[in-house]
């Protein structure tokens, strides 16, 4: 278990995280809290929070995926930092290995993670949770599981496509929980 501190090595910490771990790093007092993950692969959907966020890429490359905004997505590199606006669906897709920050308020509210069609784009389904009474990772391992367990959470309703479960046998949310 990562013990927070009031300084440490980002680097250092990544080795003790999963993929998609968004592991609180920051003292509990901190306002922002800082939440840090590590992928090398797409995250298994998309966040979205009730405050604002900001993202910051430690290492590596990745693509934003944004919805209900102008911007459909974004790359970010090493030191960028990408301001996310309350409600704003996003999914992180690293194209290497790489670290990035979550930068959220220390009452993050309620927060949801939710699933769009790949052919038409509309949303399909959403697992909401209150991020402030219960580690993220057990809200992101529900909205899997309930996503995964009903073929109607699975199927747009727009075009009726049916998209696949979500594995997660990858993700170690529980040994973070």
């Amino acid at each position: 278990m990562i013990k927070r501190g009031r300084f440490q090595n980002v680097f250092d910490l990544a080795d003790e995280i999963g993929p998609w771990d968004e592991r609180l790093v920051a003292p509990p007092y901190a306002d922002p809290q800082v939440y840090m993950s590590r992928s090398a692969g797409p995250q298994p959907f998309f966040l979205i929070c009730a405050k604002d966020t900001l993202v910051m890429q430690c290492s590596g490359t990745a693509d934003v995926q944004l919805r209900h905004v102008g911007t459909r997505s974004t790359r970010l590199q090493i030191g960028d930092i990408l301001y996310i606006p309350a409600g704003t669906p996003s999914r992180i897709e690293p194209r290497e290995e790489a670290i990035h920050l979550r930068f959220k308020a220390i009452d993050p509210g309620l927060e949801a993670v939710a699933w769009f069609c790949a052919s038409c784009e509309a949303e399909i389904w959403r697992y909401e949770f209150d991020a402030g009474s219960l580690p993220v990772q057990q809200g992101y391992v529900a909205g899997c599981r309930a996503f995964n367990a009903e073929v109607s959470h699975r199927t747009c309703g727009s075009c009726q496509a049916v998209h696949p479960q979500v594995d997660i046998t990858r993700y170690d949310w529980a040994r973070a929980i």
